[in-house]
């Protein structure tokens, strides 16, 4: 990621995910999470002529006022939770204010998307009480990375809207991932907001095939690095796992810009225009659509809705206005329940 590019794509707020890699991560989760979380309030006060922290939605709008860049914390995996959620109230004092309760592995909380076989068959009780806790504390529960059935738990149980942060439509491809028409319209009535991934896997089935092939052998040269590399320093160890990933990434090709388009078409169709927005995870290890290989390449997404007729008010909402929304309501939703009026 670089920080000019982000100045020439207009990014006006990103998250920043602290995600723990169970692979080198695994004994103590929430201490990688935190360390992460020192990095970038490190790097914003490194450049604060830029960017902002932010940790409401008046956080958000005062940095853009200010001419600079929103950064806000979210979680990917509950992981770094653990099982008595004491961990919630702190994650949310360092400003984390969304939190999805899996990655790729079911976890104590909840069933994730990637797995074969649940185990938990939606959400645990562990899972449903960090969703009130969420709603408590006005940080938004995100869907991203949950199985079906967990999703609609979440949804049923949660007070307040909630987001997939970077998911796809699952009719437009049959990928576990995505999300299936019922969970895109339920997210809606929820009031809640799907925000279309980038990464070409998700959206094309023969996309997803491809990564298959392309990461097979991959995987066996991991599991032997793993084994060559048990005692080094973790960094050194996460570093060569990301070149092995960036390495099988590339063998692949891309899918089309209008990939994208089409997704954010079909949510919009499904769930309505309000409920769709952007989450295109361009720095979680994806392969990207053609044309976009970085933010500063995000206005031709803009200018692909243009082209297909979105008016000026539809692509500011689909840019960030939805999510705004749904932010500030999570937050009044967390006021009441705290009551704070």
């Amino acid at each position: 990621m670089s920080l000019d590019g982000l100045v020439r794509g207009g990014v006006g707020a990103i998250f920043f995910a602290l995600w723990a890699d169970p692979a080198l991560h695994a004994a103590d989760p929430l201490a990688r999470c935190l360390a992460l979380a020192d990095a970038v309030r490190a790097q914003v006060a490194r450049h604060a002529d830029r960017l902002a922290f932010a940790a409401s939605v008046a956080d958000v709008l005062a940095a853009r006022r200010a001419g600079r860049i929103a950064v806000l914390l979210g979680l990917e995996g509950g992981e770094a939770l653990g099982e008595d959620l004491s961990a919630l109230p702190r994650l949310h004092a360092l400003g984390v204010r969304y939190v999805g309760l899996t990655w790729n592995h079911h976890n104590a909380l909840a069933d994730a998307a990637a797995p074969p076989s649940p185990h938990h068959g939606g959400l645990s009780a562990v899972g449903r009480a960090a969703i009130a806790e969420l709603n408590r504390l006005g940080v938004m529960a995100d869907v991203s990375h949950l199985s079906d059935a967990s999703t609609a738990d979440a949804i049923e149980v949660s007070r307040a809207p909630v987001i997939a942060s970077h998911s796809g439509a699952r009719a437009r491809a049959d990928v576990a991932r995505n999300l299936p028409d019922e969970l895109l319209r339920a997210i809606a009535a929820k009031g809640g907001v799907v925000q279309v991934v980038f990464h070409g896997a998700f959206l094309d089935a023969e996309a997803a095939r491809r990564e298959r092939t392309a990461f097979a052998p991959v995987r066996t040269e991991l599991d032997a690095l793993d084994a060559r590399l048990a005692g080094a320093d973790v960094r050194d160890r996460g570093a060569a796992r990301a070149r092995h990933a960036r390495t099988a990434l590339a063998r692949m090709s891309r899918v089309p810009l209008s990939a994208v388009l089409d997704h954010v078409d079909h949510v919009a169709r499904v769930a309505g225009i309000a409920h769709v927005g952007l989450g295109t995870d361009l720095d979680g290890g994806i392969s990207p659509p053609e044309g976009i290989d970085s933010h500063a390449d995000l206005p031709r997404v803009t200018e692909g809705l243009l082209a297909r007729g979105y008016s000026a008010e539809d692509v500011t909402a689909i840019l960030g206005g939805n999510l705004l929304r749904v932010f500030a309501e999570v937050e009044r939703v967390g006021r009441e329940l705290r009551g704070e009026g």
